[in-house]
């Protein structure tokens, strides 16, 4: 997906929820895909639909957008440091490429550290709202 694809849907999702953490999200390794606005033809209702790294967020309020994407980016940190501790205990032989190895967990620990950072901008976000 192009950069620019991506910084419009943030700019549109920061417009719409009336929050900014885009210094957090840059290269935290989730990219916003698309952003849907989706209404229930019976009620009249209205939603909003994000997709993020192939997985989906609807939500109504800004208070849903936080809570769900909470609740993704809780999911996606400990899938990474499950990624994380199976990358530092692989044994190292021939058949191992270190600097791979070395790059791959220097890659994972960071997303790390920046979804943290996000996740705790989200845990602020929700006590303002």
């Amino acid at each position: 997906m192009a950069i620019e694809e991506r910084e419009s849907t943030y700019k549109l999702l920061s417009g719409l929820i009336g929050l900014k953490f885009h210094s957090q999200l840059k290269d935290s390794g989730i990219e916003f895909e698309s952003l849907y606005r989706m209404t229930n033809l019976a009620t009249g209702k209205e939603n909003h639909l994000l997709a993020i790294n192939g997985k989906d967020i609807k939500f109504v309020t800004p208070r849903d957008f936080v809570l769900h994407f909470s609740r993704y980016l809780t999911s996606n940190i400990e899938a990474l440091d499950t990624e994380y501790n199976r990358l530092i205990n692989i044994q190292v032989d021939e058949f191992v490429d270190e600097v791979t190895l070395e790059m791959r967990c220097k890659e994972v620990d960071y997303y790390r550290i920046k979804q943290r950072e996000l996740l705790e901008k989200m845990i602020h976000f929700k006590s303002e709202l």
